[in-house]
């Protein structure tokens, strides 16, 4: 009886400890955190009108918008995503009159400060893209 009682915990032992451990995968709360933090810092260099920076933090963003994306079910997730490639992939050059003329510089616009900028302090949310 003792040897089957150890043979069960050395089982349920063995089923426990699942070499797929997630818990040092960051979450989907934590990712979005991530993208946001770059996709501020890109809003400030915009306003800054340092586009070369901008680009550089909006490609630094999608690594984490990526993993957020396969993580998060909700469509808020690929919305953001589909804009910070859009900012990262746009050409410093094109930064000035995408602002000015573009529907989807417009459209990404909304999604970014949305996500990105909503529940902020309101001396942090000064901080948007200036058109």
């Amino acid at each position: 009886m003792r040897s089957l009682a150890v043979a069960v915990l050395l089982t349920l032992a063995a089923c426990g400890s699942d070499s797929s451990d997630t818990s040092n995968e960051p979450t989907a709360a934590e990712l979005q955190q991530q993208t946001c933090t770059e996709v501020r810092k890109g809003i400030d260099a915009f306003n800054r009108q340092d586009y070369e920076e901008t680009v550089r933090h909006f490609e630094k963003a999608k690594k984490p918008a990526k993993v957020n994306a396969q993580v998060n079910t909700e469509p808020e997730a690929d919305a953001l995503l589909d804009a910070v490639e859009y900012y990262a992939n746009l050409d410093p050059a094109d930064y000035p009159e995408a602002a000015r003329s573009s529907e989807n510089f417009a459209r990404n616009k909304v999604i970014t400060l949305g996500q990105c900028t909503d529940g902020l302090p309101m001396d942090e949310q000064d901080n948007e893209i200036q058109t």
